[in-house]
């Protein structure tokens, strides 16, 4: 914290109060990352604190990269810390699972896998975030179409999607270490990610189940 009364144009200056809705905090939280040194406050000669805007939008930009930083970390690598055994019980007693086989299984537990890849690049943002979107649409269309080698109704499918979305979503509410508010957010912004991709699937399981079954 720097002392003394701070200069400039006065609407650049905020009042602890003030600081605190801008970064989406109570008082208390943010005079204790003031006091760690992590955000720079300025005493006036009455010895309150006064926080400059620029100050604050650039502890908003490492924050966030911060939080994008945890979530991929939660997500990658491979979602192996995402989903406990509990669930892939879970996953087991599931009716659509009685039609996987260990093949078809393998072969879409690995289809998974760079599901959760494009997800954790997505989440990580920067220029990779289109990349990653068409990772994670083309995963969909892999799965789209395993799913309708299975014979799988669209109900059974959709199903299946969702009971592995909502995992997710369970996993990033339950273990990521954010305010409610934050991680609302993201939890909104995984949900918009494997909306597009159910979307890519249920396009790709359409266009397989068109196909006439040759053993038929």
């Amino acid at each position: 914290m720097t002392a003394g009364s701070p200069r400039g144009v006065a609407p650049a200056w905020l009042a602890l109060g003030e600081a605190s809705k801008v970064l989406g905090v109570d008082g208390s939280t943010l005079r204790a990352w003031t006091d760690a040194g992590r955000i720079r406050a300025y005493r006036t000669p009455g010895g309150h604190r006064r926080y400059r805007q620029d100050d604050l939008a650039a502890f908003l930009r490492g924050h966030q990269q911060e939080r994008a930083g945890k979530l991929s970390d939660l997500i990658g690598p491979h979602g192996a810390r995402l989903m406990p055994g509990a669930a892939r019980r879970e996953i087991r007693r599931q009716q659509w699972y009685a039609s996987v086989g260990p093949e078809t299984a393998e072969t879409m537990r690995l289809t998974c896998r760079r599901l959760m890849d494009a997800l954790a690049g997505y989440l990580s943002g920067g220029r990779g975030q289109p990349v990653a979107v068409q990772a994670g649409e083309e995963a969909g269309r892999e799965l789209g179409q395993q799913v309708a080698a299975l014979h799988l109704s669209p109900a059974e499918a959709t199903r299946a999607f969702l009971f592995f979305k909502e995992s997710i979503t369970q996993a990033v509410s339950s273990h990521l270490p954010l305010p409610s508010h934050r991680k609302v957010h993201s939890i909104r912004r995984i949900e918009l990610f494997l909306d597009r991709v159910l979307l890519r699937m249920m396009a790709a399981y359409e266009r397989g189940t068109s196909i006439p079954d040759s053993r038929s």
